[in-house]
């Protein structure tokens, strides 16, 4: 499968002065969701920044093309062979993480 879109963006952590580092790739719609698969490239683990990565995925990619994060996509963290599906309720603060 080819993504549609990639991109390396730089998020917030809890670190002063030393950003995340992620590639972000977009794929096709399947099953009326919008697949998104977020990689590391640093030592920090993007699981632990699940919000301040999802806003910026909103705010910098999907909010110019009508879509919304929460709702209209499926995201995923990968990790080395294993991936985790990231599950938003009402709010990018409200969310599970579950190892797929």
């Amino acid at each position: 499968m080819e993504a549609l879109y990639n991109v390396k963006l730089l998020y917030p952590t809890d670190k002063p002065v030393s950003p995340g580092i992620i590639s972000v790739e977009i794929y096709k719609p399947q099953k009326g969701k919008l697949p998104i698969y977020i990689k590391g490239l640093d030592e920090n683990d993007p699981k632990n920044y699940i919000p301040n990565i999802a806003k910026i995925i909103q705010e910098e990619l999907l909010t110019r093309i009508n879509i919304d994060l929460a709702t209209q996509t499926e995201v995923y963290i990968v990790e080395g062979d294993g991936k985790y599906k990231v599950y938003f309720n009402k709010s990018f603060d409200d969310f599970r993480i579950e190892k797929e």
